[in-house]
């Protein structure tokens, strides 16, 4: 543990986020619009195709691909004190700041990690916080209002910035078509090609899941479906859906 790290970032026997890790090097977000939660990737910089969706169960948590940098890693909570890399943080509950661990700095570490914070109500003293887009992940993804855990906001944000990266390359294959580009002109003249292409967009892109396994009470009861559902909208757009 560094010696500028405290109980308040790390648990014991843990690593906790390092602000500088190697693989979040050079990856930085621009926040478009906080109240209406549109994040996206900086100017110059490639958007990753692949989300490691990250949680607490100790069976797979430490198995999330932290020096990948292929990979965004979203945390929740306070998972930054187990794990060692955050790329986007999601603290969805109303009373996001009771029942934190006791001594340690939630609010203090939500204001000065630099990432983008998806909360249902952004706190403004929070520089980074925005508001979760829930409208538009309905509008767009799951199609009704069906949310039992920060993970299912999570997994159906995931698919969203999936959508949007994969409508930018099929938009840059219609400017390609009116540029006079004969390759991109022959692929949108035959159906089957350009469906397997445009399949093939999806099937490059992934959301991985580790740390959760919803098999204790409640999550059990009512959020694993959920989770399971919209996964599923995944997995029927072709998104490669990995699960340890």
């Amino acid at each position: 543990m560094g010696s500028e790290k405290t109980y308040a970032d790390v648990a014991p026997g843990a690593v906790g986020v390092d602000f500088d890790h190697p693989a979040e090097a050079g990856y930085r977000f621009d926040i478009i619009d906080a109240d209406r939660g549109i994040v996206k990737v900086a100017a110059g910089v490639t958007p990753r195709k692949k989300f490691a969706i990250c949680g607490f169960a100790a069976s797979s948590r430490m198995a999330a691909p932290f020096d990948d940098p292929e990979y965004e890693i979203w945390t929740l909570n306070q998972l930054y004190r187990h794990v060692p890399r955050s790329t986007r943080h999601f603290d969805i509950h109303d009373n996001w700041n009771e029942d934190n661990v006791e001594g340690t700095d939630h609010v203090g570490w939500l204001r000065k990690c630099g990432r983008p914070v998806y909360m249902s109500t952004r706190e403004p003293t929070i520089p980074t916080a925005v508001n979760y887009p829930v409208e538009e992940v309905i509008r767009r993804v799951v199609g009704c209002d069906y949310f039992t855990s920060t993970v299912a906001f999570m997994f159906a944000l995931a698919i969203l910035e999936i959508d949007n990266q994969v409508e930018a390359e099929v938009e840059a294959l219609r400017t390609r078509i009116a540029d006079g580009d004969a390759v991109a002109g022959a692929l949108s003249q035959d159906p089957a090609k350009l469906l397997a292409w445009h399949r093939d967009l999806y099937a490059q892109r992934e959301i991985a899941v580790f740390g959760i396994d919803l098999i204790v009470g409640e999550e059990w009861d009512y959020q694993k479906p959920c989770a399971e559902y919209i996964l599923g909208l995944a997995n029927a757009r072709g998104i490669t859906v990995r699960i340890p």
